[in-house]
């Protein structure tokens, strides 16, 4: 999973990379499994992505964060909705080429063992 967008946030350009560290931050902060995304509240899914995409852009680029979980919320807040629209695409897409990535591993590997059970 690798998706990335620069965003004006809190007076500075920052990345927000959404990644598998970031999908860990996002299980972690709402109690869900890795895969469940709660799209009850799209503006509270957006602010969690954000932060959490912030969060993994700094652990890959071992940066020191300067944002709280209140800030993104409150950033996220003054947002127009096409950028929220935006990032949301971002995440899905990245989301999308990961299960691409995993279907096609999940394929090679089935195949590789129904080869190995029919040369028995």
């Amino acid at each position: 999973m690798t998706g990335y967008i620069q965003l004006e946030l809190g007076g500075k350009k920052r990345g927000v990379k959404f990644g598998n560290y970031a999908l860990m931050e996002y299980s972690k902060l709402n109690g869900t499994g890795v895969a469940e995304f709660n799209e009850q509240n799209p503006i509270k899914l957006c602010a969690d992505l954000v932060y959490c995409g912030l969060k993994n852009n700094c652990f890959v680029k071992k940066e020191t964060e300067d944002f709280t979980y209140d800030d993104v919320v409150a950033w996220v807040d003054d947002m127009p909705i096409t950028q929220i629209t935006e990032i949301t695409k971002v995440f899905e897409d990245s989301v999308k080429a990961t299960q691409g990535v995993v279907e096609i591993q999940e394929a090679i590997s089935s195949n590789s063992k129904e080869g190995k059970s029919s040369k028995k």
